[in-house]
Order: C-alpha cells, then sequence, then structure tokens
C-alpha cells in the first residue's frame, strides 16, 4: 500500500532554498526548469525559489552538444554560465559557487532542497555520509547512463520518512571510474550519453519537485526512465517498493 509523503509546511509558505550541485549534462537543464518551476509558482502567489549553483568545469565547445549553455559561454565556469542565463535573460537572483563544492561545506540550516547532478558515485557516498542526524531537507538526485536513468527524492539525514538514493543503492563499494573521463568532442559526448538523457532526467526531477508543491504530498518519489523505450517506472511512498531494494524505516 503506497504512503503518501507531506510537504514540509516551510516549503508550501515560505520561499524554498535549493542547492543545485553540478551545473553540467543534467544541471543546465536542471537550471532552466528551475527558473521555469520558480515562474510558474510566483505567479501562484507562492514566494518561489532561491537556487545556488555549484560547479567548478569551464563550458567546452564539446558541452554544446547536450549541454545547455549559450554558444557565447564557452570558456566560462558553468555554474557562473547558468546564474548569467538566470538572472540576466530571466531576471532571476540566483547564486553561483563557481567550485566544486565539499559534502562537509553543506549546512543542513542554509537550504532546504539539495539537488545532485552529479557524475561520480564518490561525491554522493560523501553527501550521503556527511548527512545530519534529524532535519527536514529533502536530497533530489538525479543520475543517468549512455540512455537510461533514475530520479530519486529523499530525506537528507540519518532518520529519513522517504529514503534518499544512497539509503536505495549502495554507493560506498562504486569507482568514479569513467566518469572522471572528458569529452574532447561533440561525437564522443553524444557517444557516452544520447542526446535527451539528460533532459529527460531533469524534466522528471522538475515535475516530481513540482508535484510535491503544488499538491502538498506525493505518493511516487523518483522514477527510472530509458530514452530507448520511452519507458518510466515510478519509485512509490511503500515500504513494500522500499523493501525490494532492502530499505525499512526500522533499519535506516
Amino acid at each position: 500500500m503506497n504512503q503518501n509523503y507531506r510537504a514540509p509546511m516551510k516549503l508550501l509558505n515560505d520561499q524554498i532554498r535549493v542547492l543545485l550541485i553540478g551545473a553540467g549534462g543534467t544541471g543546465s537543464h536542471l537550471n532552466r526548469e528551475l527558473i521555469q518551476l520558480d515562474t510558474c509558482l510566483r505567479q501562484l502567489n507562492h514566494k518561489g525559489l532561491h537556487v545556488t549553483i555549484a560547479d567548478g568545469g569551464v563550458v567546452t565547445n564539446a558541452n554544446l552538444s547536450r549541454q545547455h549553455f549559450l554558444p557565447t559561454q564557452t570558456g566560462m565556469n558553468k555554474a557562473e554560465a547558468q546564474v548569467f542565463i538566470a538572472n540576466n535573460l530571466y531576471g532571476r537572483n540566483f547564486t553561483a559557487i563557481p567550485r566544486q563544492i565539499n559534502p562537509e561545506d553543506i549546512g543542513y540550516k542554509d537550504f532546504d532542497i539539495l539537488i545532485t547532478a552529479v557524475d561520480k558515485p564518490s561525491v554522493r557516498f560523501g553527501i550521503h555520509q556527511h548527512r545530519p542526524t534529524t532535519g527536514n531537507v529533502l536530497w533530489l538526485d538525479t543520475g543517468n547512463d549512455h540512455t537510461s536513468g533514475n530520479i530519486v527524492l529523499g530525506h537528507w539525514c540519518r532518520t529519513p520518512q522517504i529514503p534518499s538514493i544512497c539509503d536505495l543503492y549502495d554507493y560506498s563499494l562504486l569507482s568514479d571510474g569513467d566518469s572522471e573521463i572528458k569529452s574532447c568532442s561533440s561525437a564522443e559526448s553524444i557517444g557516452r550519453q544520447t542526446l535527451g538523457v539528460n533532459a529527460t532526467s531533469a524534466r522528471l526531477a522538475a515535475q516530481l519537485l513540482w508535484n510535491l508543491v503544488r499538491n502538498g504530498e506525493i505518493d511516487v518519489h523518483g522514477a527510472h526512465f530509458d530514452t530507448t523505450t520511452l519507458e518510466s517506472f515510478p519509485i512509490h511512498c511503500s515500504t513494500k517498493t522500499w523493501g525490494m531494494y532492502g530499505w525499512s524505516k526500522t533499519a535506516a
């Protein structure tokens, strides 16, 4: 039986403080989605979002094939490039952190939602290791391979009501491996991750946030998707579903 998760009242009544870690493949598309989400919420008399984007990478010509940057932004820091788009083209007041952020730098009182759009498993595991004991910070993770991926929304704490990506999957032994290989051309970039896989991940992630804030509750807190078969499979807020991943609230 599904168990609806109810949003903290702060998300419904106050401005939502978002930290987006990663402004590349999925993160660059997420920035546009968050801008749209902010616009819609404000038009419904919500206080909207304030987004901080962290990334230490630099925009290259190869990035332009599947990442959402302007051609004139090659050579710019990725976080600063995305914030430039948000602030100068859409009138937002987003903030850039132009460096790779360390898990210990994330303050659980500074943000309401943490979004990770990163390639390295070690980053996810590091964030999981530094989670606070309690709290209402939500962690929305987006991940993908060549043609498929998943999104998972969970609590970033040691006593979660809904499990995070690292509660459902063991990242402790995963190697960063291929994630550290950089693409030197558009052909290599598309060969590693097909066109649309990042945008699909970002769209589903933003839709999940919209469902939560707009409706005040959700009974689905993630999804698996495949861009080749065009299939999507929900992850339900359900003890039965969580048990299939080997997770339970009592064991958290």
